[in-house]
Protein backbone atom coordinates (compact mmCIF):
# COMPACT_ATOMS: atom_id res chain seq x y z
CA UNK A 1 0.00 0.00 0.00
CA UNK A 2 2.45 2.28 1.11
CA UNK A 3 4.73 1.52 -1.87
CA UNK A 4 1.73 2.22 -4.50
CA UNK A 5 1.25 5.51 -2.83
CA UNK A 6 5.10 6.35 -3.24
CA UNK A 7 4.33 5.26 -6.98
CA UNK A 8 1.35 8.03 -7.50
CA UNK A 9 3.90 10.59 -5.57
CA UNK A 10 6.45 10.20 -8.03
CA UNK A 11 4.05 10.38 -10.98
CA UNK A 12 2.30 13.58 -10.02
CA UNK A 13 6.03 15.27 -8.76
CA UNK A 14 7.04 14.02 -12.40
CA UNK A 15 3.72 15.68 -13.79
CA UNK A 16 4.46 18.79 -12.27
CA UNK A 17 7.68 18.79 -13.29
CA UNK A 18 7.09 18.36 -17.47
CA UNK A 19 4.09 20.98 -16.58
CA UNK A 20 6.78 23.44 -15.10
CA UNK A 21 9.09 22.44 -17.69
CA UNK A 22 6.57 23.81 -20.73
CA UNK A 23 5.72 26.61 -18.77
CA UNK A 24 8.69 28.86 -20.09
CA UNK A 25 7.69 27.61 -23.77
CA UNK A 26 4.32 28.15 -24.11
CA UNK A 27 4.77 31.20 -22.89
CA UNK A 28 7.38 32.30 -25.44
CA UNK A 29 5.03 30.65 -27.98
CA UNK A 30 2.02 32.73 -26.64
CA UNK A 31 4.22 35.90 -26.95
CA UNK A 32 5.60 34.90 -30.62
CA UNK A 33 1.64 34.75 -31.81
CA UNK A 34 -1.13 37.40 -31.70
CA UNK A 35 -4.59 37.37 -32.74
CA UNK A 36 -6.97 40.73 -33.29
CA UNK A 37 -10.52 39.26 -33.59
CA UNK A 38 -13.98 40.88 -33.98
CA UNK A 39 -13.22 44.87 -35.26
CA UNK A 40 -13.12 46.80 -38.32
CA UNK A 41 -10.34 46.22 -40.32
CA UNK A 42 -9.35 49.09 -42.53
CA UNK A 43 -6.43 47.35 -44.73
CA UNK A 44 -5.41 50.57 -47.05
CA UNK A 45 -5.30 48.46 -49.63
CA UNK A 46 -8.77 46.62 -50.43
CA UNK A 47 -12.21 47.30 -48.96
CA UNK A 48 -12.66 47.15 -45.17
CA UNK A 49 -13.82 43.46 -43.61
CA UNK A 50 -16.14 43.41 -40.59
CA UNK A 51 -16.10 41.41 -37.79
CA UNK A 52 -12.14 40.27 -39.25
CA UNK A 53 -9.14 38.86 -38.00
CA UNK A 54 -5.89 39.29 -37.82
CA UNK A 55 -3.56 36.60 -36.89
CA UNK A 56 0.34 37.54 -36.65
CA UNK A 57 3.31 35.53 -35.31
CA UNK A 58 6.97 36.68 -34.87
CA UNK A 59 6.55 40.12 -35.51
CA UNK A 60 4.73 39.47 -39.33
CA UNK A 61 1.27 39.66 -40.42
CA UNK A 62 -0.27 35.90 -41.46
CA UNK A 63 -3.47 36.38 -41.97
CA UNK A 64 -6.31 38.46 -42.67
CA UNK A 65 -10.01 37.46 -43.00
CA UNK A 66 -13.22 36.28 -41.37
CA UNK A 67 -13.71 33.24 -39.65
CA UNK A 68 -10.20 32.13 -38.96
CA UNK A 69 -8.82 29.46 -37.26
CA UNK A 70 -7.13 31.17 -33.69
CA UNK A 71 -4.36 29.40 -32.83
CA UNK A 72 -4.77 27.90 -29.36
CA UNK A 73 -1.06 29.10 -28.01
CA UNK A 74 -2.08 33.01 -29.44
CA UNK A 75 -2.77 35.82 -27.39
CA UNK A 76 -6.05 37.56 -28.40
CA UNK A 77 -7.10 40.83 -28.51
CA UNK A 78 -11.10 41.18 -28.44
CA UNK A 79 -11.41 43.92 -30.61
CA UNK A 80 -15.03 44.17 -30.96
CA UNK A 81 -16.44 47.68 -31.91
CA UNK A 82 -13.19 49.00 -32.48
CA UNK A 83 -10.86 49.83 -35.66
CA UNK A 84 -7.81 48.24 -36.46
CA UNK A 85 -5.53 50.46 -39.11
CA UNK A 86 -1.82 50.05 -40.31
CA UNK A 87 0.33 52.42 -38.04
CA UNK A 88 0.53 55.84 -39.02
CA UNK A 89 3.63 56.57 -40.91
CA UNK A 90 5.28 60.20 -40.17
CA UNK A 91 7.27 61.43 -43.73
CA UNK A 92 9.37 64.27 -41.84
CA UNK A 93 10.41 64.81 -38.50
CA UNK A 94 13.63 66.22 -36.35
CA UNK A 95 12.12 65.07 -33.32
CA UNK A 96 13.51 62.01 -32.70
CA UNK A 97 17.01 63.39 -33.18
CA UNK A 98 19.21 64.46 -29.90
CA UNK A 99 19.33 68.36 -31.53
CA UNK A 100 17.72 68.97 -35.06
CA UNK A 101 20.81 70.44 -37.13
CA UNK A 102 24.40 70.30 -36.77
CA UNK A 103 25.85 73.40 -36.04
CA UNK A 104 27.88 73.17 -39.52
CA UNK A 105 25.43 73.14 -42.04
CA UNK A 106 27.26 71.56 -44.60
CA UNK A 107 27.41 67.88 -43.41
CA UNK A 108 25.83 64.89 -46.12
CA UNK A 109 28.39 62.68 -44.33
CA UNK A 110 26.91 62.35 -41.16
CA UNK A 111 23.93 59.88 -40.63
CA UNK A 112 20.88 60.29 -37.62
CA UNK A 113 20.80 57.02 -36.54
CA UNK A 114 23.69 58.41 -34.36
CA UNK A 115 21.64 60.93 -33.00
CA UNK A 116 18.12 59.32 -32.43
CA UNK A 117 17.37 59.25 -28.56
CA UNK A 118 15.32 56.17 -28.23
CA UNK A 119 13.91 58.09 -24.66
CA UNK A 120 13.04 61.28 -26.54
CA UNK A 121 9.45 62.08 -25.25
CA UNK A 122 8.51 62.05 -28.87
CA UNK A 123 8.48 58.51 -29.07
CA UNK A 124 6.11 58.09 -26.56
CA UNK A 125 3.63 60.33 -27.77
CA UNK A 126 3.80 58.60 -31.10
CA UNK A 127 2.89 55.78 -29.50
CA UNK A 128 0.27 57.23 -27.50
CA UNK A 129 -0.89 58.52 -31.10
CA UNK A 130 -0.59 55.92 -33.46
CA UNK A 131 2.30 56.58 -34.97
CA UNK A 132 4.65 53.47 -35.46
CA UNK A 133 7.25 54.69 -38.06
CA UNK A 134 8.84 57.61 -38.87
CA UNK A 135 11.14 59.53 -41.11
CA UNK A 136 13.78 61.06 -38.88
CA UNK A 137 15.83 63.68 -40.67
CA UNK A 138 17.65 66.96 -40.02
CA UNK A 139 15.93 69.82 -39.41
CA UNK A 140 15.51 72.91 -41.80
CA UNK A 141 18.33 75.21 -40.99
CA UNK A 142 20.70 73.29 -42.86
CA UNK A 143 22.42 73.45 -46.32
CA UNK A 144 23.23 69.60 -46.85
CA UNK A 145 21.71 68.01 -43.56
CA UNK A 146 22.55 64.28 -42.93
CA UNK A 147 21.57 61.13 -44.02
CA UNK A 148 18.09 60.48 -42.83
CA UNK A 149 16.72 57.02 -41.46
CA UNK A 150 13.12 55.59 -41.05
CA UNK A 151 12.83 54.35 -37.41
CA UNK A 152 10.20 52.41 -35.74
CA UNK A 153 8.39 54.14 -32.50
CA UNK A 154 9.58 51.53 -29.84
CA UNK A 155 13.08 49.89 -29.28
CA UNK A 156 15.54 50.30 -26.04
CA UNK A 157 18.80 51.08 -28.50
CA UNK A 158 18.59 53.37 -31.83
CA UNK A 159 20.18 50.66 -33.87
CA UNK A 160 17.15 48.12 -32.73
CA UNK A 161 14.72 50.72 -34.26
CA UNK A 162 15.71 51.35 -38.17
CA UNK A 163 13.59 50.22 -40.85
CA UNK A 164 16.31 51.65 -43.22
CA UNK A 165 19.15 53.34 -43.42
CA UNK A 166 20.06 56.49 -45.61
CA UNK A 167 16.31 56.93 -46.67
CA UNK A 168 17.31 60.07 -47.98
CA UNK A 169 19.73 63.44 -47.55
CA UNK A 170 17.97 66.75 -46.15
CA UNK A 171 18.68 70.20 -48.45
CA UNK A 172 17.48 73.27 -47.20
CA UNK A 173 16.93 76.54 -49.52
CA UNK A 174 16.36 78.34 -46.15
CA UNK A 175 19.42 80.68 -45.26
CA UNK A 176 21.41 79.89 -41.99
CA UNK A 177 22.65 83.09 -39.67
CA UNK A 178 23.11 85.76 -41.81
CA UNK A 179 23.65 84.56 -45.24
CA UNK A 180 21.11 85.83 -48.00
CA UNK A 181 19.25 83.82 -49.81
CA UNK A 182 21.19 84.39 -52.92
CA UNK A 183 24.83 83.02 -51.25
CA UNK A 184 22.80 80.32 -49.97
CA UNK A 185 21.40 79.15 -53.68
CA UNK A 186 25.16 79.76 -54.83
CA UNK A 187 26.81 78.04 -52.36
CA UNK A 188 24.65 75.15 -52.58
CA UNK A 189 24.82 74.95 -56.42
CA UNK A 190 28.89 74.93 -56.12
CA UNK A 191 28.44 71.97 -54.19
CA UNK A 192 26.13 70.35 -56.46
CA UNK A 193 28.59 71.31 -59.39
CA UNK A 194 31.40 70.46 -57.44
CA UNK A 195 30.33 66.65 -56.68
CA UNK A 196 29.20 66.57 -60.95
CA UNK A 197 32.91 67.25 -61.67
CA UNK A 198 34.27 65.06 -59.00
CA UNK A 199 32.26 62.11 -60.30
CA UNK A 200 33.80 63.23 -64.24
CA UNK A 201 36.86 62.77 -62.51
CA UNK A 202 35.78 59.46 -61.01
CA UNK A 203 34.77 58.15 -64.10
CA UNK A 204 37.67 59.16 -66.35
CA UNK A 205 39.92 57.30 -63.52
CA UNK A 206 37.74 54.22 -64.59
CA UNK A 207 38.26 54.73 -68.11
CA UNK A 208 41.75 55.27 -68.10
CA UNK A 209 42.20 51.87 -65.86
CA UNK A 210 40.02 49.39 -68.12
CA UNK A 211 42.26 51.14 -70.97
CA UNK A 212 45.45 50.80 -69.34
CA UNK A 213 44.08 46.49 -68.41
CA UNK A 214 43.14 46.55 -72.07
CA UNK A 215 46.34 47.46 -73.71
CA UNK A 216 47.77 44.81 -70.81
CA UNK A 217 45.91 41.82 -72.35
CA UNK A 218 47.33 42.76 -76.14
CA UNK A 219 51.03 42.39 -75.21
CA UNK A 220 50.04 39.39 -72.97
CA UNK A 221 48.51 37.69 -76.50
CA UNK A 222 51.59 38.79 -78.30
CA UNK A 223 53.66 36.43 -75.43
CA UNK A 224 55.16 33.46 -76.71
CA UNK A 225 52.59 30.37 -74.75
CA UNK A 226 55.18 29.30 -72.53
CA UNK A 227 56.68 31.90 -70.86
CA UNK A 228 52.87 33.34 -70.91
CA UNK A 229 52.48 30.26 -68.92
CA UNK A 230 55.17 30.63 -66.35
CA UNK A 231 54.35 34.20 -65.98
CA UNK A 232 50.69 33.59 -65.49
CA UNK A 233 50.34 33.45 -61.56
CA UNK A 234 52.87 37.02 -61.30
CA UNK A 235 50.64 37.97 -63.65
CA UNK A 236 47.30 37.19 -62.05
CA UNK A 237 48.48 38.48 -58.75
CA UNK A 238 49.78 41.85 -60.59
CA UNK A 239 46.29 42.28 -62.17
CA UNK A 240 44.41 41.67 -58.70
CA UNK A 241 46.79 44.67 -57.09
CA UNK A 242 46.09 46.57 -59.93
CA UNK A 243 42.28 46.53 -59.75
CA UNK A 244 42.01 47.05 -55.88
CA UNK A 245 44.19 49.91 -56.74
CA UNK A 246 42.04 51.14 -59.26
CA UNK A 247 38.78 50.28 -57.59
CA UNK A 248 40.08 52.23 -54.46
CA UNK A 249 40.99 55.69 -57.30
CA UNK A 250 37.89 55.55 -58.51
CA UNK A 251 35.05 54.57 -55.68
CA UNK A 252 34.18 58.00 -53.66
CA UNK A 253 35.12 58.72 -50.53
CA UNK A 254 33.29 59.18 -47.41
CA UNK A 255 33.23 62.71 -47.46
CA UNK A 256 31.39 62.69 -51.05
CA UNK A 257 29.61 59.73 -50.95
CA UNK A 258 26.50 60.89 -50.30
CA UNK A 259 26.27 63.74 -52.45
CA UNK A 260 27.45 60.98 -55.52
CA UNK A 261 24.59 59.17 -54.59
CA UNK A 262 22.53 61.96 -54.49
CA UNK A 263 23.34 62.76 -57.80
CA UNK A 264 23.08 59.32 -59.03
CA UNK A 265 19.39 59.39 -57.88
CA UNK A 266 20.23 56.59 -55.72
CA UNK A 267 19.69 58.88 -52.15
CA UNK A 268 16.18 60.86 -52.56
CA UNK A 269 16.93 64.49 -51.67
CA UNK A 270 14.35 66.10 -49.23
CA UNK A 271 14.28 69.61 -50.16
CA UNK A 272 12.56 72.45 -47.58
CA UNK A 273 11.17 75.51 -48.95
CA UNK A 274 10.27 78.26 -46.66
CA UNK A 275 8.83 81.16 -49.20
CA UNK A 276 6.93 80.53 -51.91
CA UNK A 277 9.86 82.14 -54.12
CA UNK A 278 12.21 79.04 -53.08
CA UNK A 279 9.95 76.79 -54.51
CA UNK A 280 11.16 77.97 -58.57
CA UNK A 281 14.63 77.48 -57.16
CA UNK A 282 13.69 73.93 -55.74
CA UNK A 283 12.02 72.52 -58.73
CA UNK A 284 15.45 73.95 -61.21
CA UNK A 285 17.49 72.34 -58.70
CA UNK A 286 15.50 69.20 -59.48
CA UNK A 287 15.50 69.33 -63.14
CA UNK A 288 19.06 70.66 -63.68
CA UNK A 289 20.58 67.97 -61.38
CA UNK A 290 17.97 65.21 -61.76
CA UNK A 291 17.02 65.14 -58.38
CA UNK A 292 14.56 62.20 -57.00
CA UNK A 293 13.07 65.00 -55.21
CA UNK A 294 10.19 65.29 -52.32
CA UNK A 295 9.29 69.08 -51.53
CA UNK A 296 8.73 70.20 -47.92
CA UNK A 297 7.11 73.55 -48.20
CA UNK A 298 6.36 76.00 -45.81
CA UNK A 299 3.10 77.70 -45.30
CA UNK A 300 3.65 80.87 -47.64
CA UNK A 301 5.15 78.25 -50.56
CA UNK A 302 1.00 78.23 -51.73
CA UNK A 303 1.44 81.54 -53.77
CA UNK A 304 3.72 79.10 -56.24
CA UNK A 305 0.85 76.04 -56.18
CA UNK A 306 0.66 76.85 -59.77
CA UNK A 307 4.40 75.86 -60.39
CA UNK A 308 3.21 72.35 -59.33
CA UNK A 309 0.20 71.38 -61.31
CA UNK A 310 1.49 68.80 -63.72
CA UNK A 311 4.47 67.82 -62.26
CA UNK A 312 5.03 64.54 -60.11
CA UNK A 313 6.90 66.18 -57.31
CA UNK A 314 5.45 64.65 -53.88
CA UNK A 315 5.17 67.64 -51.32
CA UNK A 316 4.96 67.36 -47.74
CA UNK A 317 2.84 70.25 -46.45
CA UNK A 318 3.38 72.66 -43.63
CA UNK A 319 2.34 71.75 -39.94
CA UNK A 320 -0.12 74.77 -40.09
CA UNK A 321 -2.82 73.74 -42.44
CA UNK A 322 -5.27 76.32 -42.15
CA UNK A 323 -4.58 79.83 -41.32
CA UNK A 324 -5.75 83.89 -42.21
CA UNK A 325 -3.80 86.09 -44.53
CA UNK A 326 -4.88 89.57 -45.41
CA UNK A 327 -4.29 91.01 -49.11
CA UNK A 328 -2.14 93.85 -48.91
CA UNK A 329 -3.70 95.43 -51.33
CA UNK A 330 -7.26 95.20 -50.57
CA UNK A 331 -6.92 94.65 -47.07
CA UNK A 332 -9.03 91.88 -46.89
CA UNK A 333 -8.69 88.76 -44.75
CA UNK A 334 -8.89 85.37 -46.70
CA UNK A 335 -8.73 81.78 -45.34
CA UNK A 336 -6.12 79.64 -46.63
CA UNK A 337 -6.53 76.22 -46.56
CA UNK A 338 -3.37 74.16 -47.97
CA UNK A 339 -4.77 70.48 -48.40
CA UNK A 340 -7.53 72.02 -50.54
CA UNK A 341 -5.35 73.92 -52.59
CA UNK A 342 -2.79 71.78 -53.38
CA UNK A 343 -5.01 68.72 -53.93
CA UNK A 344 -7.21 71.21 -56.66
CA UNK A 345 -3.77 71.09 -59.02
CA UNK A 346 -3.52 67.39 -58.26
CA UNK A 347 -0.64 67.27 -56.38
CA UNK A 348 -0.29 64.09 -53.33
CA UNK A 349 -0.21 65.54 -50.45
CA UNK A 350 1.29 64.07 -46.86
CA UNK A 351 1.45 65.76 -43.67
CA UNK A 352 3.59 66.40 -41.20
CA UNK A 353 2.98 67.78 -37.71
CA UNK A 354 4.48 70.46 -35.91
CA UNK A 355 6.21 68.58 -33.65
CA UNK A 356 5.35 70.39 -29.88
CA UNK A 357 5.14 68.16 -27.53
CA UNK A 358 1.85 66.78 -26.02
CA UNK A 359 2.14 68.39 -22.50
CA UNK A 360 3.95 71.57 -23.77
CA UNK A 361 1.83 72.94 -27.08
CA UNK A 362 -0.43 75.30 -26.40
CA UNK A 363 -2.20 74.34 -29.89
CA UNK A 364 -2.57 70.83 -29.98
CA UNK A 365 -4.06 69.85 -33.13
CA UNK A 366 -1.15 70.39 -35.81
CA UNK A 367 1.48 68.29 -33.05
CA UNK A 368 -0.91 65.12 -33.86
CA UNK A 369 -0.90 63.41 -37.38
CA UNK A 370 -4.54 62.43 -37.20
CA UNK A 371 -5.53 65.89 -36.53
CA UNK A 372 -4.30 66.73 -39.88
CA UNK A 373 -5.40 64.32 -41.68
CA UNK A 374 -8.70 65.03 -40.43
CA UNK A 375 -8.68 68.75 -40.98
CA UNK A 376 -8.32 68.04 -44.67
CA UNK A 377 -10.98 65.78 -44.55
CA UNK A 378 -13.01 68.68 -43.05
CA UNK A 379 -11.85 70.30 -46.37
CA UNK A 380 -13.28 68.22 -48.74
CA UNK A 381 -10.66 65.17 -48.73
CA UNK A 382 -12.31 62.04 -48.84
CA UNK A 383 -11.69 59.89 -46.03
CA UNK A 384 -10.10 57.05 -47.49
CA UNK A 385 -7.48 59.06 -49.08
CA UNK A 386 -6.74 61.18 -45.88
CA UNK A 387 -5.98 57.52 -44.10
CA UNK A 388 -4.17 56.38 -47.15
CA UNK A 389 -1.87 59.85 -46.64
CA UNK A 390 -1.28 58.58 -42.84
CA UNK A 391 -0.19 55.08 -43.95
CA UNK A 392 0.82 53.92 -47.48
CA UNK A 393 1.51 57.17 -49.32
CA UNK A 394 3.83 58.69 -46.55
CA UNK A 395 5.49 54.72 -46.35
CA UNK A 396 5.94 54.75 -50.46
CA UNK A 397 7.05 58.23 -50.26
CA UNK A 398 10.54 57.21 -48.12
CA UNK A 399 10.38 53.58 -49.52
CA UNK A 400 9.60 51.24 -46.81
CA UNK A 401 6.32 50.70 -48.52
CA UNK A 402 7.18 46.49 -48.21
CA UNK A 403 6.96 46.36 -44.63
CA UNK A 404 4.21 48.93 -43.42
CA UNK A 405 1.93 50.98 -44.58
CA UNK A 406 -1.07 49.14 -44.61
CA UNK A 407 -2.35 45.31 -43.54
CA UNK A 408 -1.14 42.66 -45.83
CA UNK A 409 0.43 39.42 -45.35
CA UNK A 410 4.11 39.56 -44.78
CA UNK A 411 4.16 42.92 -43.69
CA UNK A 412 5.22 43.86 -40.38
CA UNK A 413 2.79 43.98 -37.71
CA UNK A 414 2.56 47.13 -36.92
CA UNK A 415 -1.11 48.21 -36.18
CA UNK A 416 -3.26 50.47 -33.91
CA UNK A 417 -6.67 49.77 -32.69
CA UNK A 418 -9.22 52.61 -32.49
CA UNK A 419 -12.07 52.78 -30.26
CA UNK A 420 -14.07 54.26 -33.08
CA UNK A 421 -13.83 55.62 -36.51
CA UNK A 422 -9.91 56.90 -36.51
CA UNK A 423 -10.91 60.38 -37.33
CA UNK A 424 -13.29 60.91 -35.57
CA UNK A 425 -13.09 63.40 -32.29
CA UNK A 426 -13.73 61.57 -29.18
CA UNK A 427 -11.99 58.38 -30.63
CA UNK A 428 -9.07 57.43 -28.78
CA UNK A 429 -5.67 54.85 -29.67
CA UNK A 430 -6.83 52.00 -27.14
CA UNK A 431 -3.63 49.90 -28.18
CA UNK A 432 -0.26 50.64 -30.62
CA UNK A 433 1.28 47.07 -31.68
CA UNK A 434 4.99 47.64 -33.40
CA UNK A 435 6.49 43.98 -34.71
CA UNK A 436 4.02 42.35 -33.24
CA UNK A 437 4.37 43.71 -29.51
CA UNK A 438 2.27 45.74 -28.15
CA UNK A 439 4.13 48.61 -27.15
CA UNK A 440 1.25 50.89 -26.18
CA UNK A 441 -2.47 50.36 -23.69
CA UNK A 442 -4.62 53.55 -22.84
CA UNK A 443 -5.42 51.38 -19.75
CA UNK A 444 -1.91 51.88 -18.86
CA UNK A 445 -1.45 55.57 -19.65
CA UNK A 446 -0.87 56.75 -16.17
CA UNK A 447 0.81 59.69 -17.66
CA UNK A 448 -3.04 60.25 -19.93
CA UNK A 449 -5.03 59.94 -17.03
CA UNK A 450 -2.91 62.73 -14.75
CA UNK A 451 -3.10 65.02 -17.69
CA UNK A 452 -7.08 64.46 -18.18
CA UNK A 453 -7.93 64.25 -14.98
CA UNK A 454 -6.00 67.13 -13.04
CA UNK A 455 -8.55 67.82 -10.36
CA UNK A 456 -9.64 64.31 -9.65
CA UNK A 457 -5.22 64.05 -9.23
CA UNK A 458 -5.05 66.95 -7.12
CA UNK A 459 -7.35 66.14 -4.31
CA UNK A 460 -6.05 63.01 -3.68
CA UNK A 461 -2.95 65.15 -2.51
CA UNK A 462 -2.86 65.58 1.39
Amino acid sequence: MVTMQRIEVVRCGLALALVMALLPVMGASAQEQLAIKGGRIVPIVGEPIDDGVILIRDGTIQQIGTDLDIPIEARVIDATGMVILPGFVEPHSPEPLVQPNEVNPNVPFVTVVDAVDPNAIYFEEARRNGVTSVHAIPGNSTMFGGKSAVVKTSGTFAEDMVLKRDAGLKLSLRPSGSTSRMSHLARLRRELDETKRYMASLDEKAGKTNDEVSDDAKADEEKDEPQAAQEEDEEKADEEKADESSSDDTAPDAQREAMVRLLKGELPAFLYCEQAMDVPHALKLIDDYGLNATLILGRDCHKAVGLLAGRDDPVILDPELVFWETDPRTDEDEQIILPRLYREVGVPITFQTSGSSLSSATTLGPSLLWYQAATAVKYGMPVEEALEALTLRPARLIGVDSFVGSIEPGKDADLVIFSGEPLKLGTWVETTIIDGKIVYRREDDSRMRALLQPNENSSEKP
